[in-house]
């Protein structure tokens, strides 16, 4: 029933009757509701009227919820909210609410119809029209509780119309939303759409896009990231999303930008977006030149651009020449004289390491050495030297002590400084204030050997100092060392500022640090710091005084490149995206793009990333106040951390652009399964890896990551004619190419490719050396690429190399320079975390087959687990040596993490540790074949690795030394080889042979 023109009167109680002059109440009509209020009277319930009382008219439209009726002992009070002031009408009759509660329902409901029905036809098409976004269901579910909370659960029982029932019954559903029901909301979205479009999805690609690859071109909420697994066909996506937002008619091209990392991989994308969609409307750009962009829309014309922009060499060379020229002040001078002396490296205690072999691989990684050259054993042996070497001390590092003082327990004595012109020793003791050692060392070994040392210099009345690891802790190492020479008339002539910026010049160490400076300027720039904020950066380093004295070098130098720039009104990169974030935030620049894509998103920095969320908050656009935001990229491939990229902001992503819809790309068309589940579980050992699951679209059954166990130095065989282990590998990847051509099964008529691929390129071979393999190999068409250059593209093979442990080995161990370190993303706990996804790069370059070339003596870690943890990988295609293969059991007896290595001496060959120079443990081959002894399949007993041999002999349990099968007129014994006749450090230990029994 139509209540248009109804007019409903309630009437007052008796006792408004008998207060108030008016016989009626409240006046209801379909307009609103009518009533007298005492003139210029604001309070909430007004009281008998007067001469001055008015009538007040209130429309249905000015209520947000309808009136309600409470009881009162003088009668029911009609109760609404006009904005901000309430009424409340007294006096009305006791049974109003039972006889007018229903009308006043259906008027107000009547009025407001035509809101509700609105409201729910509007959240109808954008659900059906678009794809869901968190932002606009927040904007619905917010509007639709309030709605909700005005119609229920009143509404439930009224007589209401057809079409409000409809209405109410559909708000009730909104209301209802939970996860799964939007999830269904998006995916019937989803659905219509790859049906309506799928002809495009078909044909946009040479090959048809696969259901994941459509869905994530569909797909757009506010912030979208998409996993894309190595060879999963990202860029597909980047061009079918571009096509289908256009083909769909939600876009038009100038609405979108593509963002790429480097200017090849914009061309690129360009090129492939002109190709596919046939459009040169669609833009993508690198960030800087978006920057640039942008700056020039604000400032009316682009702003001159500093040549070192394209020119990295001539940046550090203007450094370098900069540096040049700050070292002649004094006071610049003798700060970097500092730096260099005390804080070039990067200080680890050897207490922090659980072997030795550990300390020795960081010592060796990051090549310690003292301003003189040499590599030390420990960081205060270095401050030591340094420290001799600054004030003009002749010094001879582990000189032989000046008496032969050589035993079964020790071998000839070599302190660790001697200085001749005062015939005066110097003892570096790694010990606590306790007397304890590094964890590696044995404690009461130790303090044996600074007896006997101490014994030495008092037999022979030599002077030694002595100096302590707990005197370097406390920071008081060197006083101690120039109190104690001045107390031995040592004179001290420090040398001039010439001689020693010779003695870096000559160690390279200037030209190193200005490389570091170099790249610091655009770190620093780009961490846009404040004060306070690089006073953080300071506090939070290891050593803040090391940081704080490197960073004094380095403000002179900012100094004068910003003057450089500001000279010749230039900018950089960094300004570039630094200007250009400022006009956003700023408002002095506002986005026309609606839709912002980012290509390779894992290699991302900090202040790109402010750029981009800058700009999905900025767009002109009326109809979103929000850009949508894709961005791909997997975090498996994260290899730029040393260029500012910070991964934690793909996998937090969600953390810092807020709430996101993620998708997979995981079947691969680039490797096989076999690579595919070598390459997937090693890089997932490191926990924060996001788990993907890839799928490949080739199923192998057997290996296809082959290793080839090699030394340098190893010769060829009949077996293996190559004595160099790339040649072993191209060998055998030319016998597959010929046997698949003489297949009728072969794959192409292009020459198979093959990449030669290292950590870095001084491991692989020149330029004249890789045209030498492609004469040799003319089948073949091979490269060389690092692990960095080759992220991005494909081969047939690849051949890995440089998988070795050391200074320029794989993983790196070498320790980012501190300065840089404090400007960098921060590091990841899980130790190689970079390193290990770079070696994921490399494995999964290969289409067919890789190969992993390692000398075992000196393998990599990475090698190591492959090996340890019986990864699915090919380890006899390739012959290989007994010490190759036995490379474990042939470990170190002193330092334990080093194996032991055949070299060749003056006059016969022998095997030292791996770790040599530092660990000086060497011992002699098998006197019967040569072969390397191990002391790890029987206690007590040395075997050789050489089954075919499988010589046994005791090991002495007085010494550790040799046992040697000796004759006696009572018959045969095992002797220490140690035995010396008589001198009284003889080792005198001896077993009649029968009561030893060999083990087999």
């Amino acid at each position: 029933m139509s209540l248009k023109n109804i007019e409903i009167v309630i009437g007052h109680s008796w006792f408004g009757q008998l207060y108030l002059s008016q016989p009626s109440g409240v006046k209801l009509t379909s307009s609103g509701i009518e009533f007298t209020e005492p003139e210029g009277h604001c309070s909430a319930r007004y009281r008998k009227p007067t001469q001055s009382a008015t009538t007040t008219q209130v429309s249905w439209l000015q209520l947000s919820s309808p009136p309600v009726f409470l009881p009162s002992f003088l009668g029911s009070l009609l109760c609404f909210q006009v904005g901000a002031k309430s009424y409340q009408i007294p006096y009305l009759g006791y049974f109003a609410k039972s006889t007018f509660l229903h009308q006043v329902h259906r008027l107000w409901a009547q009025a407001h119809e035509q809101s509700l029905c609105g409201l729910i036809v509007r959240i109808e098409h954008a659900i059906e029209n678009r794809y869901l976004r968190e932002s606009i269901r927040e904007q619905i579910q917010q509007r639709v509780k309030r709605e909700y909370k005005r119609w229920f659960p009143w509404c439930e029982s009224a007589a209401l119309s057809a079409k409000l029932q409809g209405a109410l019954s559909q708000l009730q559903r909104f209301y209802r939303w939970d996860t799964a029901a939007i999830a269904q909301l998006r995916e019937t979205y989803i659905q219509a759409q790859l049906s309506a479009h799928a002809d495009f999805f078909e044909h946009v690609e040479t090959n048809p896009l696969t259901d994941k690859q459509r869905r994530a071109c569909v797909i757009d909420d506010d912030n979208n990231l998409l996993l894309a697994g190595a060879g999963t066909g990202k860029t597909s996506v980047m061009v079918g999303r571009a096509g289908y937002l256009v083909a769909s008619k939600q876009a038009k091209p100038a609405d979108i930008l593509l963002l790429a990392y480097g200017r090849k991989a914009a061309d690129e994308m360009q090129q492939r977006i002109k190709d596919k969609l046939g459009s040169d409307n669609i833009k993508a750009s690198t960030f800087h030149s978006l920057g640039l962009k942008i700056i020039t829309q604000v400032e009316g014309a682009p702003p001159s651009l500093s040549a070192w922009v394209d020119d990295e060499a001539g940046k550090t060379k203007w450094v370098q020449d900069t540096l040049e020229c700050l070292i002649k002040n004094a006071a610049y001078r003798k700060q970097l004289f500092e730096y260099f002396s005390r804080f070039y490296y990067v200080e680890r205690s050897p207490f922090e390491f659980a072997s030795q072999g550990e300390y020795f691989e960081y010592l060796t990684a990051n090549d310690i050495r003292s301003l003189k050259g040499e590599r030390v054993k420990s960081f205060g042996e270095l401050y030591i030297a340094n420290w001799l070497f600054c004030n003009g001390i002749e010094y001879l590092y582990e000189a032989k002590y000046a008496h032969d003082v050589r035993s079964v327990d020790y071998r000839q004595y070599q302190p660790d400084f001697y200085l001749p012109e005062y015939d005066l020793y110097i003892e570096y003791y790694g010990i606590d204030e306790a007397g304890n050692t590094a964890p590696f060392i044995d404690k009461q070994a130790y303090a044996e050997s600074m007896a006997w040392k101490r014994q030495q210099h008092q037999q022979h009345d030599t002077a030694c100092i002595e100096l302590f690891y707990y005197q370097h802790k406390q920071g008081q190492l060197l006083s101690a060392l120039e109190h104690t020479l001045t107390s031995f008339g040592v004179r001290l002539s420090p040398l001039p500022d010439d001689a020693l910026l010779n003695a870096l010049h000559e160690l390279g160490r200037v030209t190193e640090f200005a490389k570091i400076l170099s790249q610091l300027i655009g770190l620093y720039k780009a961490a846009c710091l404040d004060d306070k904020r690089l006073e953080a950066v300071f506090n939070r380093a290891a050593n803040p005084q090391q940081i704080r004295c490197a960073y004094t070098l380095l403000k002179p130098m900012l100094t004068s490149y910003q003057q450089r720039l500001s000279a010749n009104n230039e900018i950089d990169f960094e300004d570039m995206i630094a200007t250009a974030l400022d006009y956003i935030q700023t408002g002095r620049f506002v986005s026309p793009w609606r839709y912002i894509m980012v290509d390779e998103f894992q290699d991302i920095s900090e202040p790109r990333a402010r750029l981009v969320r800058a700009l999905t908050g900025a767009t002109s656009s009326v109809a979103s106040a929000k850009a949508s935001l894709f961005c791909v990229g997997d975090d498996w491939q994260a290899i730029y951390r040393f260029s500012g990229a910070d991964v934690s902001l793909t996998t937090q992503f969600s953390d810092y652009f807020g709430a996101t819809a993620t998708s997979f790309l995981d079947r691969t068309f680039r490797f096989n399964s076999s690579i595919s589940d070598v390459a997937t579980r090693f890089v997932t050992q490191n926990p924060l890896q996001l788990i993907k699951d890839i799928q490949p679209s080739v199923t192998v059954t057997q290996p296809a990551v082959s290793l080839i166990q090699r030394g340098d130095n190893q010769a060829a065989t009949a077996a293996e004619p190559s004595a160099n282990a790339i040649e072993q590998a191209l060998n055998a990847i030319n016998a597959r190419v010929e046997q698949e051509l003489d297949s009728p099964f072969k794959r192409s008529a292009c020459k198979p490719t093959v990449y030669l691929l290292s950590r870095f390129w001084f491991n692989l071979p020149d330029h004249n050396a890789l045209r030498q393999l492609n004469l040799k190999y003319p089948s073949l068409s091979i490269e060389c690429q690092s692990f960095h250059a080759s992220k991005g593209k494909e081969a047939d093979y690849v051949v890995i190399t440089g998988l070795q442990t050391g200074q320029f080995g794989f993983p790196s161990m070498k320790i980012t320079p501190p300065l840089l370190e404090a400007f960098l993303p921060q590091s990841e706990s899980f130790k190689y975390a970079e390193e290990r996804r770079l070696f994921y790069v490399a494995l999964t370059r290969a289409k067919h087959r890789a190969y992993i070339v390692a000398d075992m003596t000196y393998a990599s870690p990475f090698v190591t687990e492959l090996l340890q943890q019986e990864y699915s990988i090919e380890q006899h295609e390739f012959g290989t040596s007994l010490v190759q293969q036995l490379f474990e059991q042939i470990s170190c007896a002193q330092c334990t993490t080093g194996t032991l290595t055949p070299r060749a001496g003056s006059f016969k060959s022998f095997y030292s540790c791996s770790h040599f120079p530092l660990c000086t443990h060497k011992e002699q081959g098998c006197h019967c074949c040569g072969s390397p002894m191990t002391r790890q399949r029987f206690n007590g007993f040395k075997v050789c690795i050489n089954d075919d041999c499988g010589h046994t002999t005791p090991i002495c349990n007085v010494c550790g030394g040799d046992m040697v099968l000796r004759q006696s007129a009572r018959g045969a014994f095992w002797g220490c080889k140690n035995y010396r006749s008589n001198n009284a450090s003889s080792c005198r230990n001896a077993v009649d042979e029968a009561k030893v029994v060999l083990p087999h």
